[in-house]
C-alpha cells in the first residue's frame, strides 16, 4: 500500500471514530464529479465499497452530495430516496450521512459514514462534526489526488 492511500486510509479510520460509524469512507470525485470513487473504506462493509467507481447520478448519497454541494444527512434509509434502497436493505443501512469535500472551491470527493456502531442515528451534531473534519482533510486529499496525476 502507497503512503498516499495510507492518508486515505487514515482519514476513514478517524471518520469511524469520530461519529461513531459501523463502515466510513472517503469518496472520490472523478470526472468533474459525474463518477464516484470509494477510494479509502473501514468498517463492517468496507470490502463491499473499496475500489469501487459507480455513475454519481446512480449512486445514492454521495451523488447527493456531489450535485447538492451539501452535507446529506438521512437519520433514516427506509424510504428516502437520496439512498439506493436496494443498498440499504441488502447491507443493513439504517442511517448514514454524508458531507462533501471542497478544497479553494473544488469539488474532491465526500466523506460518508454508515450506521452507528451504538445503533444511534446520525444528527446534526455528527454533521457539523463530520463537515468540520472535511474543512481540516481537505487539503490532504487534495495532495493525495495531485499526486496520482
Amino acid at each position: 500500500m502507497s503512503q498516499n492511500r495510507q492518508i486515505l486510509d487514515g482519514i476513514a479510520e478517524r471518520i469511524q471514530v469520530i461519529v461513531n460509524a459501523e463502515t466510513a469512507s472517503v469518496v472520490l470525485a472523478e470526472s468533474e464529479g459525474e463518477t464516484v470513487y470509494y477510494a479509502a473504506a473501514i468498517g463492517k462493509h468496507a470490502e463491499w465499497v473499496l475500489d469501487k467507481r459507480v455513475a454519481a447520478a446512480t449512486s445514492g448519497l454521495c451523488g447527493t452530495a456531489f450535485q447538492s454541494d451539501k452535507p446529506v444527512l438521512v437519520c433514516r434509509t427506509e424510504g428516502d430516496r437520496r439512498v439506493r434502497q436496494d443498498h440499504a436493505k441488502a447491507l443493513g443501512i439504517e442511517t448514514a450521512l454524508a458531507v462533501p469535500l471542497y478544497y479553494e472551491g473544488k469539488l474532491l470527493g465526500a466523506l460518508q459514514a454508515w450506521n452507528r456502531t451504538d445503533g444511534s442515528l446520525f444528527d446534526e451534531e455528527a454533521e457539523r462534526v463530520l463537515a468540520a473534519y472535511a474543512s481540516e482533510v481537505a487539503p490532504l486529499v487534495y495532495q493525495y489526488q495531485i499526486a496520482m496525476k
